[in-house]
C-alpha cells in the first residue's frame, strides 16, 4: 500500500470515529439520571457539613456589619441610616450569625436521625 492510500485510510477511519462518538453523545446524555448518578450524603458528611457550617459563622460572624453596611449602600439608604441604623442591623446580624455558628458547632455530633442538618440561616454562609 502506498503512503498516499495510507493517509487516506486513516483519515477516513479518523473521520468515521469522531462521527460514531458525535452521534452517539445524544444518546448518552438522555439516559442521565442524576437522583442515580449522585448518592446521598452521609450522616458523617452531614455532621461535618454542619461543624464546617458552624466554624465559618463563628470566625466570620462579625463580617455581618461590613456586608450590611454595604448592601444598604448599594440599595440608595441616606448616609444619616447608614451611620446610625445600618451598623446596628449589621451588630444585630453579627450576633445572630455567631450565636448560631457556636449552636451547630456544639449540636454537630448529635446522632438522632431524627435531626435535621439543614442550614438554620439563609445565606448558609456569609460570602
Amino acid at each position: 500500500m502506498s503512503s498516499t492510500s495510507r493517509v487516506w485510510v486513516s483519515t477516513v477511519a479518523v473521520i468515521l470515529g469522531v462521527a460514531v462518538l458525535v452521534t452517539s453523545m445524544p444518546v448518552a446524555a438522555q439516559g442521565y439520571d442524576p437522583d442515580q448518578e449522585i448518592v446521598a450524603p452521609t450522616g458523617f458528611e452531614k455532621r461535618l457539613t454542619k461543624l464546617g457550617r458552624g466554624l465559618s459563622n463563628i470566625l466570620l460572624g462579625w463580617a455581618e456589619v461590613p456586608v450590611t453596611w454595604h448592601r444598604k449602600f448599594r440599595d440608595g439608604k441616606p448616609l444619616g441610616y447608614l451611620v446610625g441604623v445600618a451598623p446596628v442591623i449589621g451588630l444585630t446580624r453579627a450576633f445572630v450569625r455567631t450565636s448560631t455558628g457556636v449552636y451547630e458547632m456544639a449540636t454537630f455530633t448529635v446522632s438522632d436521625p431524627e435531626v435535621n442538618f439543614e442550614a438554620i440561616l439563609e445565606p448558609e454562609y456569609i460570602f
